[in-house]
């Protein structure tokens, strides 16, 4: 792992549907290698999503090789990355405050035990 990492914190909200949301999390617990390997590709270091109801949160931390817009318009041209984006969709729904056409929105910090 090159250099220090960088924290993104992210939020989408799940279809509520139980069995929608119990596939979702089935699909999460090998994805498949392309994406894994996409990630990583691209210095996303590690990723967790988090699950409260039907709110998601995903941990995400990159390495210093990261750029997002390098990392957006590669997930573009990949068509692995769009299949499992447009699989993961029918599961998946903006949270009240994300933007029009976007899906995962960054949260703001408010708190850190480190700066007090």
């Amino acid at each position: 792992m090159s250099g220090a990492t960088e924290r993104y914190c992210l939020a989408l909200d799940l279809v509520a549907e139980p069995d929608k949301i119990a596939e979702y999390q089935r699909l999460h617990q090998r994805i498949w290698p392309e994406v894994a390997d996409h990630l990583r590709q691209y210095g996303i270091v590690n990723m967790e999503i988090y699950r409260l109801g039907t709110r998601l949160f995903m941990l995400m931390e990159v390495n210093d090789r990261f750029n997002a817009q390098d990392f957006a318009q590669a997930s573009e041209q990949n068509p692995h990355i769009q299949r499992w984006e447009a699989l993961m969709w029918q599961f998946q729904q903006p949270t009240p405050w994300t933007p029009a056409g976007e899906k995962w929105v960054a949260m703001a910090r408010i708190f850190s035990l480190q700066d007090q």
